[in-house]
Parts: C-alpha cells; structure tokens; sequence
C-alpha cells in the first residue's frame, strides 16, 4: 500500500508530480506558517483532484508508523533553477510576482470567500467594487492593486483589484479586498466567488479625490484588458 505524507500547502507542481503516482493515502500535516496557501477545505479538494477520488485523504498530527507501507518520493522539481517549495510561493506573492507564483503553483492563486458590504463609495462615481471577506488564515500577497479574474456562477469576469488599505478613503489599518468588475453590475452581497490573481499593475497610491481614483482604475483596466487574462 502505497503512502505520501507532508504538510501540502498550495499542493503546487512538486506535490501534484508526487500525487499523480496515485497513492492509496496521502497523510497530511499541520501548516507550519500561521498564513497558508491553502485553507484546509481548499487543500482537502485540491488533493482529492491531484490523488484522486479513491485517495484516503487524512489530516494527522504526525505520521503515523509506516512499516508495512510504500512511502513514494520524487527528486525536486526545480524553477529558475531552484527547487519548487510553498515557502518559495509565499515569498513570491509577498514581492507581488504573481506569475512565478502561479508558474509554481500550477494554477492562478486564488483567494476565495463571501462578497461582503463595503462603504459604497465607487458607486458615487460610476465604479461600483465587490468587497471580498477571505478566511483569515490565507496569505494575502503584497499591498497593491491587481489584474484579476473573479469567478462568478461559473462565469469569469476580468477585473481589477485593490488589496490593502484606502489612503484615500480613510486612515483606517483595515486591509481591504475590492474589486472592480469589467461588465458586471449585479450585487452579489452574501454569494461566495473566487478571485484569481494573475498580475501586479501598482502599487496603492494616495489620491487627491475619489474621482482621481477612477481616473486610475481607467487606466488599470485598459492595462489589463492588454494583457488578455481571460
């Protein structure tokens, strides 16, 4: 019986080359950094896709004894010539590189979670925003505002989004996750959606007015709309 075990935060290119060897139980171990990749319902769907179905998943404090089972391995899977690892992830998001993130990861990093309500101050110049509440365990990447795709009812809208704080709205320390939707103006207040990240545009400047902002964001989304995300 076949077996691989670690913690699996982000199960990212190495760990999905160990799963595909399709092991009989795939042991797993807390998180080692109190910010994660990957919330535990996230990590349990991800290895159940990557191990597939017949997978015994577990969640253990520590491996258990392994005497009678095969414990499978790989080499290292390396880029930009070093090896793959979750803390190489963090480090990346935390400098804002987004795309070796998700070169490493093997998919967009995603932050998910309730559509919450906001001040509603975009409204008041033609930029509604989406207010996202994720679980507070999840890294967030780098302060600055984003080129993303928000999944919503299955559907993918390009957007744009502020993570961080609102100098120009406030001097609040509360960080903030707003979206601006590309053709989109239904509310969503309550609805879960997920939000992919999938390129830094800048980093969150102080505006003289909420009419600067959308200025901005104008430029932000031809920028995007350039880059063909979707």
């Amino acid at each position: 019986m076949s077996i691989v075990y670690g913690v699996f935060d982000g199960v990212h290119r190495a760990h999905q080359a160990l799963l595909s060897q399709k092991p009989a139980i795939v042991y797993v171990l807390p998180p080692q950094t109190k910010q994660v990749l990957t919330t535990l319902e996230e990590k349990q769907a991800l290895l159940t896709a990557y191990a597939g179905p017949t997978a015994h998943i577990e969640f253990v404090q520590q491996v258990p004894k392994l005497s009678s089972k095969k414990v499978l391995s790989l080499k290292p899977m390396l880029y930009g010539n070093l090896p793959i690892s979750s803390e190489r992830i963090q480090t990346a998001l935390l400098a804002a590189q987004i795309e070796d993130a998700e070169a490493m990861l093997g998919y967009p990093y995603t932050l998910s979670g309730e559509v919450v309500y906001g001040r509603q101050l975009g409204r008041t110049v033609g930029m509604p925003t989406v207010n996202l509440k994720i679980a507070d365990e999840k890294l967030l990447p780098a302060h600055g505002v984003y080129g993303t795709i928000t999944i919503v009812d299955g559907v993918r809208y390009l957007g744009v989004t502020s993570i961080g704080l609102r100098p120009t709205v406030d001097n609040l320390p509360h960080i903030t996750i707003e979206t601006f939707l590309l053709h989109f103006n239904r509310d969503l207040y309550g609805q879960h959606i997920s939000l992919e990240l999938k390129t830094f545009i800048r980093p969150i400047t102080k505006f003289e007015s909420l009419e600067a902002v959308r200025k901005k964001v104008d430029e932000d989304v031809h920028f995007v709309m350039a880059k063909n995300l979707l």
